[in-house]
């Protein structure tokens, strides 16, 4: 469900990922100065298919994620709960089978190195009444996958990235647009306090990407009306998660510099502003972007791995001692390595 780059560029800004958690690691320390990141959380987008993460090459990039001071690896669950969604039947469920293995087998190795694994899925389309079923079904499937699988091999949280408005059709009508898609995510919140009373589950994340922009400020989409309040989406989703310390929203804040009215501190005022005066127990995580894209102030690619760090650490300071600041993530692990330190 990776999203292309043309979609990144069309809503001009856009998405991506962090976390809290992740087990003690058993292997070498990170270094220093992705050590001083680390204590807030890092995490990183893995878009390479499920069958391919349990690979010995696989492994070599987890410890690479270790040593540069991740905590936090986000897969793509889609080809998963493709096959779920099937009428079941002997071959729909070995295939199940097979893609469960297979994720068992990578998360087990993404704990040896201390690092926690979370699920990612959703599609623009998720808003649509005839595909709501599909948020609250990808949570519910996390926790059936995590009920059969050992401690050191459990999903440690799952994000939902619905993103509406790479759906041209999103901006004719903004309002019903926003009120879907708040309807989508009451639905998922729903399921997930479900799930989350399960004894394999009882520490299981939520998490929503969104863009900056869902703030209302500026030529945004403005304040809309649903559960008897007006105000912009961004608010109403944190209402929603805000007595749920386990839950976080994801703020794509992608810009490569952080200062002025256009930098990335900037754009995630609004969202710390809010969450901190409703005393949301619930928090706030900043994505980064190192994946190609356009325009250039959107992503760190073609920067150096030390641009991010500085423009991180710029982002810690100003908002890392709030309660509900929960770290930082960028997109992807192939961008990152790529990249020169």
């Amino acid at each position: 469900m990776r999203r292309a780059t043309l979609a990144r560029i069309l809503v001009c800004t856009a998405v991506i990922s962090l976390v809290m958690g992740g087990a003690q690691a058993a292997v070498a320390g990170p270094s220093s100065g992705a050590g001083k990141l680390q204590r807030h959380g890092l995490a990183v987008y893995e878009w390479h298919s499920i069958s391919e993460l349990a690979s010995s090459a696989s492994r070599a990039r987890l410890r690479f994620l270790h040593r540069h001071g991740f905590t936090t690896v986000y897969i793509d669950l889609g080809e998963y709960l493709d096959v779920a969604d099937l009428p079941e039947t002997p071959e729909q469920q070995a295939r199940l089978g097979e893609l469960s293995l297979k994720i068992k087998q990578f998360v087990a190795n993404a704990s040896s190195f201390g690092l926690a694994v979370h699920a990612v899925g959703a599609s623009p389309t998720w808003t649509e009444p005839e595909r709501r079923y599909l948020g609250p079904k990808l949570v519910r499937l996390v926790g059936q996958y995590n009920a059969t699988a050992a401690a050191t091999e459990r999903l440690q949280g799952v994000q939902v990235d619905i993103e509406p408005y790479l759906d041209p059709s999103f901006f004719d009508d903004e309002q019903s647009a926003l009120i879907a898609y708040l309807e989508t995510l009451q639905g998922i919140v729903q399921a997930y306090q479900e799930v989350r009373a399960q004894p394999a589950n009882d520490r299981l994340q939520l998490g929503f990407a969104i863009p900056f922009w869902f703030d209302g400020e500026g030529e945004s989409p403005g304040p809309v009306t649903f559960d008897a309040a007006t105000k912009p989406a961004a608010f109403h989703l944190i209402d929603m998660l805000k007595d749920l310390p386990d839950a976080y929203v994801l703020v794509m804040a992608y810009r490569n510099f952080t200062s002025g009215r256009d930098g990335s501190i900037r754009h995630l005022r609004s969202e710390f502003r809010y969450a901190s005066s409703v005393g949301a127990k619930s928090g706030i995580v900043v994505g980064q972007e190192f994946a190609e894209a356009e325009p250039a102030k959107i992503t760190f690619h073609g920067l150096d791995r030390s641009a991010f760090e500085k423009a991180a650490r710029k982002i810690t300071k100003t908002y890392g001692h709030l309660p509900q600041f929960r770290g930082l993530s960028v997109d992807d692990v192939d961008a990152y390595m790529a990249a020169d330190d």
